[in-house]
């Protein structure tokens, strides 16, 4: 029963891994900004602030 979990997990991890490396893709070739998102005391997402991709990218 856990190798069955473990191993549906490893796909669930690849596939996700999968997705990002194709977001961040998207996102170099489009130029879009990363934005940093904060949320207040009252659970309200907004844009703290913006970073241009490739500094997000060196930050690694």
């Amino acid at each position: 029963m856990s190798d069955d979990l473990a191993q549906e997990n490893d796909h669930r991890n690849t596939l996700a891994d999968a997705i990002l490396n194709d977001l961040i893709e998207i996102a170099r070739l489009q130029g879009d900004p990363i934005k940093k998102m904060k949320v207040d005391e009252h659970g309200v997402f907004y844009v703290e602030s913006e970073i241009p991709f490739d500094e997000f990218i060196e930050s690694f």
